[in-house]
């Protein structure tokens, strides 16, 4: 049976073999989770990109997917995060073979790719805003208001 070392806890746990990182964790006491986030998250849906995870020695885990490198970028208009390879979503992490995990890595800011969501989101506040202010003066005009 696999083992999952918590390096951060130092708890070493034996798990089944396709075992969820994040419930092994969770059940042995080890909170993937910081601040607000222990409250506020997708509960293990691999929405929100909190339950991240260093896997250290990255053989005993499943891989990476595209849905889970999204999450872990943020959904947020306005800013990106940036992370290494071996960080993780505890969430959509499959017990493999042994592993060590370290809990609480580091976030770093993309600055490039959120220079590029401010300016997408700026964009479309403004020609939004512009085409709901055409669209409603030709409501009110259809209404005889103005």
């Amino acid at each position: 049976m696999p083992v999952v070392h918590f390096v951060n806890e130092d708890k070493r746990i034996e798990v089944e073999e396709g075992a969820n990182l994040r419930k092994v964790a969770l059940a042995q006491g080890v909170n993937p989770y910081t601040g607000i986030n222990k409250l506020f998250n997708c509960r293990g849906n691999g929405l929100c990109g909190t339950c991240r995870v260093e896997v250290v020695d990255g053989k005993g885990a499943s891989s990476r997917t595209k849905s889970e490198e999204n999450a872990l970028r943020g959904y947020m208009p306005f800013y990106a995060r940036k992370w290494d390879k071996n960080v993780r979503l505890s969430c959509r992490v499959e017990v493999k073979d042994d592993i060590q995990v370290k809990t609480y890595p580091e976030v770093t800011i993309d600055m490039e790719e959120t220079k590029l969501r401010l300016a997408t989101f700026a964009a479309i506040v403004v020609f939004g805003g512009g085409l709901l202010f055409i669209i409603a003066l030709i409501v009110l005009d259809m209404l005889k208001i103005l």
